[in-house]
């Protein structure tokens, strides 16, 4: 008898814990798509391993960019030319940006900025598949 109460509570926390892991995969996640342009692409190199580990570990997953892949589309009268470098993270919530930029994205930037290299970024919460 003790045995199988062990074996359904074991079957409930399992349970439970893939219904929170599916939830999370098919949430919105929250995406960050920065603009960036690069003065000094040496420096900019040799800083964006470390940079790309600290999202990783956060759990975000580098979705599109790099250097010159990105094309203007469609732009009103006066609008700025088309930085060098674009990325467009996901993450599966905005926590997780906020830890990325906490442990290393904020100090990369800032880095970056002294060599007067200029960023931009805009996040925004996904929406959740249906």
């Amino acid at each position: 008898m003790l045995k199988s109460a062990l074996l359904v509570a074991a079957g409930i926390i399992v349970g439970a814990g893939a219904i929170q892991g599916l939830h999370a995969a098919t949430g919105g996640g929250y995406y960050t798509v920065a603009e960036i342009n690069v003065k000094d692409r040496a420096t900019y190199d040799k800083d964006l391993p470390a940079v790309l580990s600290t999202i990783k570990d956060a759990g975000g997953v580098y979705l599109a960019g790099g250097f010159d892949k990105a094309t203007l589309e469609y732009g009103s009268p006066g609008v700025p030319p088309v930085a060098n470098r674009y990325v467009i993270i996901r993450y599966d919530s905005k926590d997780g940006y906020e830890k990325a930029w906490a442990t290393g994205i904020k100090k990369f930037v800032g880095e970056q900025e002294k060599t007067g290299t200029t960023f931009r970024q805009v996040g925004v919460e996904g929406v959740e598949a249906k």
